[in-house]
């Protein structure tokens, strides 16, 4: 696993190479586990830095700086590129640049197509490039920002970047006040996808997935260099046959892709469809390449009516995998560490990744270098406003089919009532649905305050009521066709958010994330789909189901629902001893309370222990996150 770091001083002032040197230790989420290596230089203005995880890295020597010596330029790159030889091919570098590292790749692919270079290259990558020639330096993140990278900009005097927001605010320049509009985020917490560039400190920013950043001395410009479109695929599908045909291939592709190199690539297992999906066909590629069994990481619980559970054990029951299960035995030889963890947070909104954490700790100490999992195949494939689409395009025995095969997941609500529900939305008009969303806005800001713990005063004074309507903007009118649905689903804020979340707690523990999903053929692919191909008779994923049903068991292909344990393991590790939630919570008072009513917590630390007092729970697990978060920050000195 690598990052990177940097910063160009704009005043024109040389580079200080200890405040490199700082930038880089600060790129290392846990060196205690972690150790790792460092390269970088100072060129006047500029400083360019990296860092390598050691600990279980099997490709060291892929180097992740380049200096080219003719134009002057130097990169320095976190990636994982695909279709390299193909890129090689277009950058006519000849057959002995087959071996070239990739951040020698990414600068030439510089040097050739300059600010377009970033859309030519396919995969995972975050990387910046100091061009003494016209004394710039430019960075670039990928299509859905897999890879991530911070900026800092105070113009005319600095510009830097970094894979970890601590490398920037290790340095002197960059102050480390908070934005308590992020702290409200945490305490409503659909506002987690309020942007893709804010964080949790007002001097520093994401740079958005598929997007570039230019600085010189007097300017700096920021542009979107890569949009997904549809039509990009050469052939359409015209049969279910052919749509799932089609999407094997892709996948298979992107798998193929994930699993190349020299690391040693394991699979999330969750006994979803999607994971399952992507574990299967590894599976499948590493038997025909003649190569050992696919590790896979799954939590399982002890109740044996638990769907997760038993999807997992069906698939596990399949030869060629080589399972590590984490149970709740194995859960509390881990508590230590993952509690640990959680309290060194990047992100307060990290601390629901318990499950997740302890699986990259078990795929850590099994020496997996990288580890691949399902993120977002929801989104890829959703048929959000499917039941509109078909009724205002008349048809409707299929509404009537899906509503009907919903029922199989909610059996509570009658296929009238999805009906009804969607043709009332169906006819209600785009102009109308935009002027009641405005108007309910004031509403919903006063039910955001009354149904969580946010102090009211805090909620004014940081204007909850324009955090909601700019949310409000990045998710917009739903769309009348499937197409324009998914594009502004997979745009949506909240993919991001949640790849930023794995990165995080992958990086602490020295794995790389790896998201086939995400895989830019596999978006072009899907984003084409129609509603017949993401639901049908009520399944959702539809496709991928056919596409998979010989492949995997009937149980998983074709399982009903969702269950997930990450609750249950908040549950067992965080919540477990009550004592121990009012001690921490009494510990945190001084924190929370310039952000938190006071009286509410205190009702909902008499309540959430009751049966189906959900709210009181989650305004509990809220705090105990927030407070703890703050509290850590201050106790080291930040």
């Amino acid at each position: 696993m690598k990052a990177i770091c940097g910063f160009f001083r704009l005043d024109g002032a040389p580079a200080d190479p200890s405040q490199l040197a700082a930038m880089r230790a600060a790129l290392v989420f846990n060196p205690a586990v972690n150790p790792a290596s460092f390269d970088g230089l100072t060129i006047g203005p500029a400083a360019l830095g990296t860092a390598e995880w050691t600990r279980v890295s099997a490709n060291s020597d892929e180097g992740n700086l380049a200096h080219d010596t003719q134009s002057g330029c130097v990169a320095v790159v976190d990636a994982r590129l695909d279709e390299r030889g193909n890129l090689i091919k277009r950058l006519d570098l000849g057959d002995a640049a087959a071996h070239s590292t990739q951040a020698k790749i990414i600068l030439h692919a510089y040097l050739r197509w300059g600010e377009q270079c970033a859309a030519a290259l396919y995969g995972d990558f975050a990387f910046a490039i100091w061009d003494p020639r016209h004394r710039r330096l430019f960075c670039a993140r990928d299509i859905m920002g897999v890879r991530p990278l911070y900026v800092h900009h105070r113009p005319g005097k600095l510009f830097a970047f970094a894979s970890r927001a601590q490398a920037l605010l290790s340095l002197p320049d960059v102050p480390n006040d908070l934005n308590e509009g992020r702290i409200a985020d945490v305490l409503v917490q659909q506002l987690e996808g309020i942007d893709k560039t804010c964080t949790f400190f007002n001097a520093v920013q994401r740079l958005p997935p598929a997007h570039f950043v230019a600085t010189q001395s007097d300017r700096s410009q920021q542009q979107r260099y890569w949009r997904l479109q549809p039509g990009l695929i050469a052939h359409v599908p015209a049969t279910d046959a052919q749509w799932a045909a089609g999407l094997t291939e892709v996948l298979e592709h992107a798998v193929g892709n994930h699993l190349a190199g020299g690391d040693r690539v394991g699979c999330m297992l969750s006994g979803g469809l999607d994971s399952s999906t992507l574990a299967v066909i590894a599976r499948d590629q590493l038997a025909a390449a003649g190569n050992a069994l696919l590790p896979t990481f799954s939590s399982i619980g002890n109740d044996p009516d638990c769907l997760e559970t038993q999807a997992i054990r069906a698939m596990l029951e399949l030869p060629g995998f080589a399972p590590t299960l984490i149970d709740p035995d194995a859960l509390e030889t881990m508590r230590a560490e993952l509690i640990a963890a959680v309290q060194e947070s990047e992100e307060p909104f990290d601390h629901s990744m318990l499950l997740i954490h302890a699986q990259y700790m078990s795929a850590a100490r099994n020496k997996i270098d990288a580890l691949m999992d399902g993120i977002d195949g929801d989104t890829l494939f959703s048929e959000a406003g499917g039941l509109k689409r078909q009724l205002r395009a008349g048809h409707w025995l299929a509404a009537w089919r899906n509503a009907r095969g919903d029922q199989r997941i909610y059996p509570g609500l009658p296929a009238w009532k999805s009906l009804a529900f969607a043709a009332r939305s169906a006819l209600t008009p785009d102009w109308l649905r935009q002027r009641t969303r405005q108007q309910r806005l004031g509403l919903r800001t006063r039910d955001c305050v009354r149904t969580t713990v946010i102090s009211p005063d805090f909620a004014a004074r940081i204007d909850l009521q324009d955090r909601l309507q700019r949310f409000d903007g990045w998710q917009g009118v739903t769309p009348r066709d499937v197409v324009s649905q998914a594009l502004q689903s997979l745009d949506q804020t909240y993919t991001t958010c949640g790849i930023e979340r794995y990165h995080r707690v992958a990086a602490w523990h020295g794995v790389d994330p790896r998201h086939p999903f995400s895989d830019r053929k596999v978006l072009e692919f899907c984003v084409n789909l129609p509603d017949a191909q993401r639901m049908a008779n009520g399944w959702s994923k539809y496709v991928l189901r056919r596409a998979m049903q010989s492949r995997l068991p009937e149980t998983v292909c074709w399982r009903l629902g969702k269950q997930h344990l990450g609750w249950s393991l908040i549950e067992q590790l965080l919540l477990k001893n009550a004592e121990d939630v009012h001690q921490c919570l009494a510990a945190y008072r001084n924190v929370l309370i310039p952000y938190v009513d006071m009286h509410k917590l205190d009702l909902a630390l008499r309540q959430w222990q009751q049966p189906k007092q959900y709210a009181a729970r989650n305004a509990v697990f809220d705090t105990l996150t927030l407070g703890g978060w703050l509290a850590h920050r201050a106790s080291a000195g930040g």
